[in-house]
């Protein structure tokens, strides 16, 4: 099926086309998500794979939430923050990502998968949510398995919506070294 990118902004719309000029790509225009624009993703998803590819911040995880709500079937691409920060490391976003970087994170897109055994329990005992060292844990288990950096309550979810096992976080884990 062909693709479509979904994105933010301009400036995101005009990097992926530096990179990618032959991609068709739709942009939101902001995080005030409109129903017509859904509707159109939805018409769409029946005929193209749809790519959620927004910036690692706030706004842009409320953006993926959305429309992963609204199509379960999109798949997601992700920038770590620090490869997505402005010169002066104010702004995030995928207009400030290398082009190899943005390659990258598009031939690695997730799509959601069932078939995940994670459970709270699960993540408490691992001490990636709850004690003092779980945000660096987390982070490094979110680059690794490149399904971008999220709080407790988000890491859950999206190792669930994934299809991501706790013998895979496990082994992720196994790399690890607290500092």
């Amino acid at each position: 099926m062909p693709e479509i990118i979904v994105v933010e902004g301009r400036h995101d719309y005009q990097k992926i086309k530096a990179v990618l000029p032959e991609v068709d790509i739709l942009v939101t225009n902001g995080s005030a998500i409109e129903e017509s624009f859904l509707q159109q993703l939805e018409r769409l998803s029946t005929t193209h794979d749809i790519i959620v590819f927004v910036d690692a911040d706030n706004a842009g995880e409320r953006l993926r939430r959305i429309i992963t709500k609204r199509i379960p079937s999109v798949k997601h691409a992700f920038i770590e923050r620090n490869l997505s920060l402005s010169h002066n490391e104010k702004k995030v976003g995928i207009e400030h990502a290398d082009h190899d970087t943005i390659l990258t994170a598009l031939q690695l897109k997730r799509s959601a998968k069932p078939g995940s055994d994670i459970t709270k329990h699960f993540l408490l005992e691992l001490k990636l949510i709850g004690e003092n060292e779980s945000r660096k844990k987390r982070l490094f288990l979110c680059e690794v398995l490149n399904i971008g950096y999220t709080n407790g309550k988000g890491l859950y979810q999206r190792l669930a919506l994934f299809g991501i096992t706790q013998q895979e976080v496990k082994e992720v884990l196994d790399g690890y070294q607290s500092s």
